[in-house]
């Protein structure tokens, strides 16, 4: 038979063994942790899909809401980017707009300059005078009108006048006539 012998290795012995339960309780335990938590997630899982079968509706509609309120923003900001690459265009063509209407009033005035000189050339050639002839004769014409006012001014005052005429009534009131007066030739 044999006898338990107590000293240094039955009392390793005794620990040992109390050692190996208490790690096979703490694997016990681990084990029942990790079904524990397992139950749990399952469990977890379990209400979402009960959450998603019966709010189902209402998540829709939430995702609905969101999605309506995002297009209107995309609506939003699309009207935005078209309308500003409407003005940008609108700009540019303006631009060339006012580019292309200055060089057409650029060329029309070149062709009344052109216009202008073959008319007066052809003018010229008929002998129709220029305007600056027309005016240089004009002066020239007002001088001479000038000239001759101040002339006959001056032949006025030289002759004699009112003794003659006052004498000639005179004798014309008595019944005789006057005789008539000569004038002489480029005399006035």
């Amino acid at each position: 038979m044999a006898v338990r012998k107590k000293g240094k290795l039955g009392a390793k012995g005794g620990a040992s063994a109390r050692a190996s339960s208490s790690a096979s309780r703490a694997e016990s335990r681990e084990d029942g942790n990790l079904l524990y938590t397992a139950n749990q997630v399952w469990a977890a899982g379990l209400g979402a899909l009960s959450r998603a079968q019966g709010g189902g509706t209402k998540v829709f509609e939430d995702l609905v809401r969101e999605g309506s309120r995002l297009q209107g923003t995309a609506i939003d900001t699309a009207q935005r980017v078209v309308m500003q690459a409407f003005q940008g265009a609108q700009k540019k063509v303006n631009r060339r707009v006012g580019s292309v209407k200055d060089q057409a009033t650029e060329t029309l005035d070149n062709l009344e300059k052109i216009f202008q000189t073959r008319v007066q050339r052809a003018l010229h050639q008929l002998g129709m005078p220029t305007a600056e002839e027309i005016t240089a004769l004009t002066r020239k014409v007002d001088e001479l009108n000038h000239s001759v006012e101040r002339l006959a001014r001056a032949e006025r005052q030289a002759r004699p006048k009112p003794a003659k005429k006052a004498a000639r009534r005179r004798k014309a009131v008595g019944g005789e006539k006057p005789p008539k007066e000569i004038i002489p030739p480029g005399g006035g």
